[in-house]
C-alpha cells in the first residue's frame, strides 16, 4: 500500500470511530457531548492516532484492534487544546478557523468537556480488544504523557516564563509537544505486545520527531526555538532532530511509511 493511501485509510478509520463516541442519548448532558464533538470532530490531520495505528502494524498488530488506543490520543491531545485556549492558559479565541471551545459554549463547559475527554482517553484504552497487560501498559504511557512529566508540566513552564535559554526551551517542547508524539508511538508498540525495548525505542523515535515538528513549527510562526536562537539555529535543530528520527527507525522493519510522514512533518519533503 502507498504511504498515502495508508495515511488516508488510518485517517477515515480515525474519524469514522471518533464520530460515533458521543452521540446524544437525552440524558441531560448531550450540551456537554456537543461542546466535545466541536472540538474533536472534524480535526486536524490526526498525526498521532495515525503514528499509533502504524507502530502497531509494523510491531504485527491488526490496526482495526489497536483504534480505541490510537483515539484515546486524539480524545486526550483535544482535551489539552480546549484547556490551553481557556483565558487562564494560553487565552485563544479561535482553533482551527473557528472560535474556540469556551467562546462557543462559555469557560465552564469547555473545563468540563476537556475534563470529559481526558477521562474519555483511558475508558477508550480499556474498550481496546487486546491483552488487558497491553491495555494497562497504554494507560500507564498516556498518563505519563499527560501528567507531571508530559503536556501539564509543559504548560506550567510556558505559563510561568521559566523559559529563557535553549536548555529550558527544549524541556518545555519535549513535555508540551514531543512528550505526546512519542506516547503515540510508544502505545502503538505496546498495544502490540512489543517488548520493552521496542517500546522504548518508538519512544525515543517520537520524541524525535516532535522536537523536529515544534522546531518546524517555530520556524515558520517566528516564536519558540526561532525568537529565541534564531532561524538559522533553529533550522539545524530541525535538520539535527529529523535526523535523530531517521536512525531510531533502523530499529524497525518496513518504515517507508514512517520515513515519509517523518519527511513532511519536519518540512522536508522530497
Amino acid at each position: 500500500m502507498e504511504p498515502k493511501e495508508r495515511y488516508d485509510q488510518y485517517h477515515a478509520m480515525v474519524e469514522y470511530w471518533l464520530a460515533g463516541r458521543f452521540v446524544p442519548n437525552q440524558d441531560g448532558a448531550d450540551g456537554l457531548r456537543q461542546a466535545m464533538i466541536y472540538t474533536l470532530v472534524p480535526g486536524g490531520k490526526r498525526v498521532r492516532p495515525v503514528l499509533c495505528l502504524e507502530f502497531a502494524r509494523i510491531c504485527g498488530a491488526e490496526p482495526d484492534d489497536v483504534l480505541p488506543v490510537a483515539c484515546a490520543v486524539e480524545l486526550l491531545h483535544t482535551y489539552s487544546l480546549i484547556h490551553d485556549d481557556l483565558p487562564c492558559m494560553d487565552n485563544d479565541d479561535e482553533r482551527r478557523g473557528k472560535p474556540s471551545n469556551h467562546i462557543k459554549f462559555g469557560e465552564a463547559t469547555a473545563l468540563l468537556a476537556g475534563d470529559c475527554l481526558q477521562a474519555e482517553a483511558f475508558a477508550a484504552i480499556c474498550d481496546a480488544p487486546i491483552a488487558g497487560e497491553d491495555r494497562a501498559r497504554c494507560c500507564r504511557i498516556l498518563s505519563a504523557a499527560a501528567g507531571i512529566g508530559g503536556i501539564c508540566a509543559g504548560q506550567y513552564m510556558d505559563l510561568t516564563n521559566v523559559v529563557d535559554s535553549q536548555e529550558s526551551q527544549t524541556a518545555t517542547e519535549l513535555n508540551k509537544t514531543a512528550a505526546l508524539i512519542a506516547a503515540s508511538c510508544a502505545m502503538g508498540a505496546a498495544a502490540a505486545g512489543a517488548n520493552e525495548d521496542t517500546v522504548a525505542a518508538a519512544r525515543d523515535f517520537g520524541a524525535a520527531l516532535g522536537m523536529a515538528f515544534q522546531c518546524r513549527d517555530d520556524l515558520l510562526d517566528g516564536d519558540g526555538f526561532c525568537a529565541l536562537l534564531g532561524p538559522e539555529k533553529c533550522q539545524e535543530m530541525t535538520d539535527g532532530y529529523t535526523e535523530d528520527a531517521f536512525r531510531l527507525l533502523n530499529t524497525f522493519d518496513d518504515t517507508e511509511f514512517l520515513q515519509v510522514l517523518t519527511r513532511a512533518l519536519a518540512g522536508r519533503e522530497e
